[in-house]
């Protein structure tokens, strides 16, 4: 008896540190007990600032971020970043063979864009969970006066694209922060409409690739980086 008391009370403990349960048009969320939403004006005033420091790069539209306290200051680590993007649907098979491409040379090839926002930073290869449906990425960063800050990303196909969900802390506090990251995003519910389904059709071989991973990789890439310097955006307005 005192063995089921003790998993009562183990589950309830754990069921009620991800109590907070935020729902989008396209995703639901599940938030760890005292996270909370950042406001969309946030959002949107880092967009803008971004397009004027690089009016020449492809600037990322962050949909929402959940962070772990009430601010201001918002934006502060740990914190999430949710990416809704439209692309076509890649299949189940080009999801399972997902090739290697290197991250890295796709943001070089554009570096003279980013140059005014983005350095010193690294990104892990692309791989593909099937059990979780997720397609993860890891990256790292070097951000001004304040340190080393590790990423981990976890981008979901959908029925016309992706939602990604990019998860960033400092580098010394990462692995502590790293289950929370993992859960948020492997228990991210994709809307009912936009719910990925494998059709028949998926594992029949086609003759062209109908999905481009390359360019794919290069947005999921700028995506997972400069969310990392929203931070210095937000210190700069504080």
């Amino acid at each position: 008896m005192r063995k089921l008391l003790a998993l009562a009370a183990c589950l309830a403990v754990c069921a009620s540190a991800f109590a907070g349960t935020i729902k989008k048009p396209e995703v639901t969320v599940e938030l760890p007990d005292g996270w909370v939403e950042v406001p969309a004006s946030v959002l949107q005033q880092f967009f803008d600032e971004m397009q004027r420091q690089a009016p020449n790069a492809q600037i990322p539209r962050y949909s929402y971020a959940f962070q772990s306290k009430q601010g201001p200051p918002w934006l502060d680590y740990p914190y999430v970043l949710v990416k809704v993007t439209a692309t076509t649907r890649p299949t189940e098979s080009e999801l399972q063979s997902l090739p290697t491409v290197d991250l890295n040379d796709k943001v070089r090839d554009k570096r003279d864009d980013w140059s005014n926002v983005m350095k010193d930073s690294s990104l892990g290869k692309m791989r593909y969970d099937k059990a979780a449906n997720v397609v993860w990425i890891t990256s790292k960063s070097t951000v001004v006066n304040i340190g080393e800050v590790s990423g981990i990303s976890g981008v979901i196909p959908t029925e016309n694209g992706f939602v990604e969900l990019h998860a960033y802390a400092k580098t010394a506090d990462f692995p502590q922060h790293f289950p929370t990251f993992e859960k948020i995003i492997t228990d991210a519910k994709i809307a009912p409409l936009l719910q990925y389904q494998p059709r028949w059709t998926d594992k029949l071989p086609a003759p062209i690739r109908r999905f481009d991973w390359k360019e794919m990789g290069f947005l999921v890439a700028i995506g997972a980086l400069i969310g990392v310097f929203i931070a210095i955006y937000r210190r700069k307005r504080t």
